[in-house]
């Protein structure tokens, strides 16, 4: 079989034909060349031109073909029949079946019900039958041979052009269903199929694997209720039952809980889908956690905005009475017995307070600086190095062993005094976690996103997880009275937030504190 387009796939189907054409006793001739399949191949192509003729003016109404286009369907049908006719005088020429396999997949028949085209190859078998009766009218016995020998080419015809559309249909559900999947797998969210009759997963796509940290096979096994954390499971399964009632429903107040515990929050959008004979339910499954992240850090931000407004505006009020009592503290030390130790003792606690009430103002001052400061390239290893030796009297006294692990993550775009203060106000932040000594660990990578991070990490005695949400908040405090303003992580979110960066915070009580910060790299970045 030497037809261009030839497979074993093809080379198996025209197997089987043939070995059911012979068990059936339906292969009354041999399937080799022969004088008389030469014979009939002659006549059929002598009258070929006849056969179009009548053929064409028959399907042309018949299918509601535009006469305009007969000349170009009465070529294409000359071709095809002669193409059969070869494989008539010569089996082993299989070039019909090569084309009528691809066309029946892909081609033009292929947009038609498969009834339309066998009609038209009886129509084409009757009139090619009808030559052949008129050119053999005075030799009934080799008439009765070459129809006979016809009949039997069109029957295996008509199986073959059987098979080829059922397989074309099975080749065209595979790929709609490997489209489907596709798309179901490429879906930016946790897809279930569940049970309509006992709420277990029959499949998840990629999404919700990766998200929930199970294999297919163990979500396989589980409820849809199993899916979220005990107190919810009764919500699901209402969610479940409204589904089944109503034919669709959603909740966006209900959360996943991953192989590892994570908790995830998800909106559910649940529907019946019915199929055929099948009736299940599918769960769309969005992730939350980005948008309320989002929504956490816009309050965040309107918060500290106003607040940063109210700051301002007290520490200007309070700017002019404060110099003015320290002039006045400066003018009564002058005045005063300096000999006196209860004098001099007094004078210094009201300097003390007065410096720390300084401190107060310029860090309120803070929440109000502009906006527009101007944003560099820094090397926030070199800054970090800077900033390390300056404190390193306070961190020796501290007890506090500083382990580093620079990257090479190239310039970020900030504000260099900005940063310093970032950085000043974290180690410090993280010493005073640690009162009886520790480690601080240092570390500097560029995200997957290609911004600068840098981690800041302590041994300290850690926040409980009920204040995490509070610690960037203006006088929110941890520490003992008087041992800490409160404004030291406000100032440090809100420099980096001006730098449009990130900071985020982890902990573990009695175990220690990492904050990370996120920063913008890039020299485009170094004009904004």
């Amino acid at each position: 079989m030497s037809a261009e387009g030839h497979d074993d796939a093809l080379d198996e189907h025209l197997r089987r034909i043939e070995g059911y054409m012979r068990g059936c006793s339906l292969l009354r001739f041999p399937r080799t060349r022969s004088s008389l399949r030469d014979e009939l191949a002659r006549v059929l192509d002598e009258t070929m031109s006849d056969v179009v003729a009548g053929w064409v003016a028959h399907i042309g109404p018949a299918f509601g073909i535009p006469q305009t286009r007969w000349p170009a369907l009465s070529e294409d049908i000359e071709i095809a029949l002669r193409r059969w006719v070869r494989h008539i005088a010569d089996p082993e020429d299989c070039g019909t079946y090569v084309y009528l396999r691809s066309h029946a997949s892909r081609g033009f028949i292929s947009k038609f019900p498969p009834s339309r085209f066998l009609s038209g190859q009886m129509k084409a078998f009757q009139l090619m039958g009808n030559a052949v009766r008129r050119r053999y009218a005075d030799d009934r016995p080799r008439r009765a041979e070459l129809l006979a020998l016809l009949a039997q080419e069109f029957e295996e015809r008509l199986l073959h052009i059987t098979d080829f559309f059922v397989e074309a249909r099975e080749e065209q559900l595979r790929e709609q269903e490997a489209t489907y999947r596709r798309s179901i797998d490429s879906a930016p969210a946790a897809i279930f199929r569940i049970d309509w009759n006992t709420g277990a997963v029959l499949a998840a796509n990629h999404v919700a694997e990766q998200s929930l940290e199970y294999a297919s096979e163990e979500l396989r096994g589980m409820t849809t209720w199993d899916l979220h954390p005990p107190d919810e499971r009764s919500a699901a399964l209402a969610l479940w039952e409204q589904t089944r009632a109503e034919g669709n429903a959603n909740r966006d107040d209900l959360h996943h809980r991953a192989k590892s515990g994570t908790i995830i929050p998800v909106f559910i959008n649940s529907g019946v889908i019915e199929y055929g004979e099948q009736r299940f339910i599918q769960q769309i499954c969005v992730d939350m956690s980005d948008r309320q992240r989002l929504e956490e850090q816009l309050i965040q931000s309107e918060k500290m905005a106003a607040i940063g407004q109210l700051a301002a505006g007290i520490a200007h009020e309070i700017r002019n009475p404060l110099a003015i009592i320290m002039n006045a503290l400066y003018d009564l030390a002058e005045i005063v017995d300096k000999n006196n130790p209860e004098v001099r003792e007094d004078l210094r606690i009201a300097k003390e307070e007065m410096d720390r009430v300084q401190t107060i103002i310029n860090s309120l001052l803070e929440f109000s600086r502009d906006s527009r400061a101007v944003i560099e390239l820094v090397d926030a290893n070199d800054l970090l190095r800077k900033t390390l030796l300056l404190m390193n009297k306070y961190l020796q006294n501290s007890d506090v062993r500083v382990v580093t692990d620079f990257g090479d993550i190239g310039p970020c775009a900030a504000n260099q005094n900005a940063l310093r203060q970032i950085f000043l106000n974290l180690i410090t932040n993280a010493v005073q976690a640690m009162p009886h000594g520790g480690e601080l660990s240092i570390r500097t990578s560029l995200s997957p996103d290609r911004r600068v991070r840098v981690e800041f990490t302590d041994t300290g005695i850690g926040i409980p997880s009920d204040q995490l949400s509070d610690i960037f908040n203006p006088f929110f405090t941890t520490k003992s009275p008087g041992q800490g303003t409160g404004l030291g992580l406000s100032v440090v979110h809100s420099v980096v937030r001006r730098y449009h960066g990130e900071i985020s915070v982890r902990s573990t009580p009695n175990v220690g504190t990492t904050f990370v910060i996120e920063l913008a790299t890039g020299r485009s970045e170094a004009t904004a």
